[in-house]
């Protein structure tokens, strides 16, 4: 079992992600916004954060930026609909991602892409 802190605007995703990822016998934190993110990720320290791109205030990946700049260590899945982007891909490895998945994912990529940051 992880304690994950899933972060995206979208009170479904959230909370889709939510279920996924609890089924599967993890501990599940929720932030709406890169902001609150870090904030919670301070209190926490999770062992992996999965973070959506497009978001209100900070986006996803300046959020990953500023957690990478105070902590290298963390674990991050970014989980975006424009994941299929190559440009942004490369942005988001360039930045520290661990992962990226394209929204919409199934169950099985989701933990794919969590097992893969906890293992590695």
């Amino acid at each position: 079992m992880a304690k994950l802190l899933v972060t995206d605007d979208s009170d479904f995703m959230r909370e889709l992600i939510n279920d996924m990822v609890a089924e599967a016998g993890h501990e599940v934190t929720m932030a709406k916004s890169g902001e609150e993110m870090l904030e919670i990720y301070e209190q926490i320290r999770p062992d992996v954060v999965v973070l959506d791109v497009i978001m209100e205030g900070i986006n996803g990946l300046e959020t990953m930026e500023a957690l990478k700049e105070r902590h290298p260590e963390a674990k991050v899945v970014i989980c975006s609909a424009v994941a299929t982007q190559p440009k942004m891909v490369q942005n988001a490895i360039k930045k520290g991602a661990d992962a990226i998945i394209a929204k919409p994912f199934s169950v099985d990529q989701m933990l794919e892409a969590i097992n893969g940051c906890l293992e590695g």
